[in-house]
């Protein structure tokens, strides 16, 4: 196997456990292939992998390279593969007990890839996997957002929020979001009819109640949210704890107690307004993932991308990310 660069970890810990070195490219299996990466974003679940906070949903072998979604060029297909080719250019986000996108060469399932589309761009085509899917997913499968309805997204400016924008006013919403002052104009273009300043005003004073709310902060906000909805309205959160459902999706139905209580609190204030409430945890989907490249190439769904990374510079990225108030997305490249 030759070798290529990578960041990595070889134990769970802060911001100092992570390397940049080099390991074996990956070889690919049945069903498999690999790409040459020529983008590859950063998310918030990368550095709490990085931290062990999932572990107890997905533990990895050490070295684990980090790195949840990536784009670039195919290299190599293992038996089986159908619908791709070498030379194709694909973009994935990558099997959750895998990762391995912070890297010079990447190894994906064929059902997690998609075939970037001529005009569109590696960095966007990488930065819209995770987001773009957690958003989609979201506002589809949990909110089931129909047009005309009031949806209330959290942290509009950040890689899901903004995407969830979009989406949410593609669907036909009435879209409120929460974010600075100085990101209105630009979420007002993204399609946000109304912008509250999160540092200022208290939404569930300044708007009705919401039909569905999006929420990426957890803690208060999420309990706000909750109480600010209209009964048998829905709410989803991607910045809280696990609901149980979350424990038999991961295979691990012995977590569902451990979940029941550490998510009591929004699940008891959702049942007390009659509330569908659960956490959500995205999925990969190439199909989607399709779907989603195809709306960038048409101009439908813009990728803001905030700054740009070599990939031994994905120390500094990740502890931007950590930090918080990036607007929209972070992108490593080789």
């Amino acid at each position: 196997m030759k070798p290529m660069q990578a960041c990595y970890i070889e134990r769970y810990g802060g911001p100092e456990v992570i390397k940049i070195g080099v390991l074996p490219a990956p070889t690919p299996g049945p069903g498999e292939l690999v790409f040459r990466m020529e983008a590859a974003s950063v998310n918030p679940v990368d550095f709490k992998t990085r931290n062990g906070m999932l572990r107890a949903l997905q533990s990895y072998r050490m070295p684990a390279i980090l790195g949840n979604d990536a784009a670039g060029v195919v290299t190599a297909l293992g038996s089986g593969v159908q619908g791709f080719a070498l030379g194709d250019r694909v973009a994935a986000r990558l099997d959750k007990a895998r990762m391995g996108g912070f890297a010079e060469y990447v190894l994906a399932r064929q059902q997690d890839l998609a075939r970037i589309p001529a005009g569109v761009d590696f960095a966007p085509a990488a930065a819209a996997a995770l987001a773009g899917l957690t958003a989609w997913q979201c506002l589809t499968e949990v909110l089931r957002v129909a047009p005309g309805e009031r949806v209330l997204i959290h942290a509009g400016a950040g890689g899901v929020g903004h995407l969830a924008i979009q989406l949410a006013h593609g669907l036909g919403a009435h879209v409120t979001t929460t974010a600075s002052a100085a990101s209105h104009e630009w979420l007002r273009g993204l399609g946000a009819d109304q912008c509250i300043d999160y540092r200022t005003t208290d939404f569930s004073r300044e708007c009705a109640p919401f039909d569905a709310v999006l929420d990426t902060m957890g803690g208060e906000t999420l309990l706000r949210s909750i109480a600010h909805t209209r009964r048998g309205g829905r709410v989803v959160s991607v910045g809280d704890l696990p609901t149980p459902e979350i424990a038999a999706e991961f295979g691990k139905p012995w977590l569902a107690p451990v979940f029941w209580l550490i998510s009591h609190k929004p699940r008891a204030a959702a049942r007390a307004a009659g509330v569908a409430y659960r956490y959500w945890f995205m999925r990969a989907d190439g199909a989607q993932l399709a779907l989603l490249l195809d709306r960038i190439a048409r101009g439908e769904l813009i990728v803001n991308i905030a700054q740009e990374f070599l990939l031994a510079q994905t120390p500094e990225a990740l502890r931007l990310s950590e930090a918080g108030r990036v607007h929209g997305k972070l992108v490593i490249r080789p």
